[in-house]
């Protein structure tokens, strides 16, 4: 039963605790579906999210709420290195069974592709592209690779190079497979990243590929930042750990998107 009166009653406190647990799994929350999953009313909702949002909670949007965090904001490498680091393994061991004698492959800079370069059996006679640093190095260790180094603006923070120099460096060049790591990936805005110069150069890897597959933990799903790099319709496969939820299973089975979770 749906409950009314005062809005300081521990129900009402309960269901906003679970509103805003809702929203970090999910990075944005719809009215419609959150007055489905409490049994109340959109009203409710609504002043539900009216006070968190006055609370500095979350921000209120058209029809539901995001998280309240700039579209620009980035962990530094090292912090999302020790982020899900279990998942991201599983993750990059998948994804490595994907690459086959004889590729051409381009690998995005990003700790869940660092662990796809970790786990590539040594045994591989592969031609690989990177625009991170230390990609490159930890692939100087297998005998059979060739590393190919794509050139440009070095940001610290994600050690991804990146800009004009980087997209034009990517000029005739073609990949049978693109793997790059988002920050985002939403169905109405697709996959995106917080620097606009690091998706215009992952943008310009997707038009070189056959096939672009996005390594991402189930963290990443329902989250939009600032720019993005294609849209759904513009990937392959999306790789993926166990903790995603059922709401994003169901959403991705009816794509022309393949979903591997892992």
């Amino acid at each position: 039963m749906e409950q009314k009166g005062n809005q300081n009653h521990p129900l009402t406190e309960q269901r906003r605790r679970l509103i805003l647990e809702r929203l970090q799994e999910w990075g944005e929350v719809k009215t419609s579906e959150l007055a489905e999953l409490f049994s109340v009313s959109p009203m409710t909702i609504r002043n539900d999210l009216n006070a968190l949002n006055e609370q500095g909670a979350l921000v209120r949007i058209h029809g539901g709420a995001i998280v309240r965090e700039p579209l620009t904001s980035e962990p530094s490498y090292i912090d999302k290195a020790n982020r899900n680091r279990a998942e991201k393994e599983r993750i990059g061991k998948h994804a490595a069974k994907m690459v086959e004698e004889g590729m051409a492959v381009f690998i995005g800079n990003g700790t869940t592709t660092m662990q796809l370069v970790k786990h590539l059996p040594r045994n591989l006679h592969i031609r690989v592209f990177t625009n991170a640093l230390n990609h490159a190095s930890e692939l100087s260790k297998y005998p059979w690779v060739e590393v190919y180094v794509i050139g440009g603006h070095l940001r610290s923070i994600s050690l991804g190079m990146v800009g004009r120099l980087a997209r034009q460096a990517l000029t005739g060049v073609y990949f049978d497979l693109a793997f790059l790591g988002v920050n985002g990936i939403s169905l109405e805005h697709g996959f995106t990243l917080p620097s606009l110069e690091e998706a215009e150069t992952a943008a310009e890897v997707v038009r070189h590929a056959r096939r672009t597959v996005i390594l991402a933990d189930h963290t990443k799903f329902g989250m939009v930042t600032h720019s993005q790099v294609t849209d759904i319709e513009g990937v392959d496969v999306i790789v993926t750990d166990s903790g995603l939820s059922d709401r994003f299973r169901e959403e991705f089975e009816s794509l022309d998107v393949e979903l591997h979770i892992v």
